[in-house]
């Protein structure tokens, strides 16, 4: 859990709470700027810029932006740090209050809901800290430190840290007590400084490869795009209909792909785009790409045929790596496919055994297809782990 609360204040959150949400309007042109100044012993420590995400986390956004307008964050403390973590702080009570209070709030303070989302928590994430009531964060905040897909879906992410991620270095290994609470008090002074009106590009779609047919309805089908700067959040669209007006999946995802379930229709085409949310605009969605998927009697890239050859007798399957195939056929052609139908090796056997090396291929499935001079052919899967 990222923060400790009373029983006092837990009640206060569920008196006064929903109202502060629904007070005011803001409208932001992009994403808001923020400087968080840090000082120890008057001496300063360094500045840690952050932005926020208002079209990820826009209650969360508010509160924050509304609480720097007030100067309410100034000289409370990053009062918890975990190496490997996360640096927490804002709380009132570290002001001027006893240090066994720090964390644990003050009675009235308005909450703000959660808004859980697939932005992922990385290093230099501003996230919401609250109790185990998902609805109860307030004025405190965490950055992490390190990756914490642990918390992912489960914390309100609503900003990232854009420049000083050393300083939070610095904090998060300043000497602490039992309960990580940092022995000689760290404070900040958060100012607004602008906006971040950055439009991001849309991201290149990577695989499959535009109009690739033939893809495996037995295997899962990956959608797979590059990574944008600035991208945070990334939306998926995919359709039977090239101009979306029926749209089988929307989603969206902090990865850079989106995983099909296997057994899809077979000769079906699919048509999909993809847009990036950076946390204050979207893009424009990507070039449509499409593929089509094959019966998996026909196996990747192959017709159909009414006669074939014998099959192989192929070990290990799965393998790390190296396969073996026996019971060939010298002149026999041995292709290899990957899951979006693109032929990556072909060998010709010149002897009943020949041995195909994925090392240093992508883990997964792909289809082998073994054919003679009279056309007949064998296909089949190849696992690689």
């Amino acid at each position: 859990m990222i923060k400790k609360i009373t029983l006092a204040t837990l009640i206060s959150f569920f008196t006064i709470g929903e109202n502060f949400s629904q007070t005011a309007t803001y409208t932001y042109t992009g994403k808001p700027r923020f400087q968080i100044l840090t000082k120890r012993n008057n001496a300063t420590l360094g500045i840690i810029n952050v932005e926020l995400f208002p079209n990820i986390a826009p209650k969360h956004t508010r509160n924050f932006d509304s609480l720097v307008s007030k100067q309410f964050y100034d000289t409370t403390a990053f009062h918890r740090v975990i190496p490997g973590f996360m640096i927490q702080g804002g709380d009132p009570n570290s002001r001027h209050g006893p240090k066994p209070t720090w964390g644990q709030g003050q009675f009235g303070q308005p909450t703000v809901n959660a808004e859980f989302t697939a932005a992922k928590h990385v290093r230099g994430i501003l996230s919401a800290a609250r109790s185990s009531n998902i609805n109860s964060a307030t004025s405190q905040f965490f950055i992490c430190h390190a990756t914490a897909a642990s918390l992912n879906g489960q914390y309100s992410v609503y900003g990232r840290v854009t420049s000083g991620i050393n300083f939070v270095d610095t904090i998060v290994n300043a000497p602490r007590d039992a309960n990580n609470n940092p022995l000689v008090k760290i404070e900040m002074f958060v100012t607004y400084i602008g906006s971040n009106d950055t439009i991001p590009n849309p991201p290149n779609l990577t695989s499959p490869a535009n109009n690739a047919i033939n893809v495996d309805t037995l295997a899962q089908v990956l959608l797979k795009w590059n990574a944008v700067s600035d991208g945070i959040i990334y939306h998926v669209d995919v359709s039977t209909d090239s101009t979306f007006a029926i749209i089988t999946n929307s989603v969206n995802t902090g990865n850079l792909l989106f995983v099909f379930p296997s057994g899809l229709p077979s000769n079906t085409k699919y048509f999909w785009r993809v847009k990036t949310n950076n946390g204050g605009h979207f893009s424009t969605f990507s070039p449509v790409w499409r593929f089509t998927t094959i019966d998996p009697n026909y196996g990747v890239g192959i017709q159909k045929n009414t006669s074939t050859i014998n099959y192989p007798l192929i070990y290990p399957n799965p393998s790390t790596g190296k396969f073996t195939f026996s019971d060939l056929e010298k002149g026999n052609i041995i292709e290899i496919f990957d899951i979006t139908g693109k032929l990556i090796l072909e060998v010709i056997a010149k002897e009943n055994l020949t041995i195909i090396d994925l090392e240093g291929k992508e883990k997964g499935v792909y289809t082998y297809r073994i054919s003679n001079l009279n056309k007949e052919v064998r296909q089949g899967k190849l696992i690689l782990k």
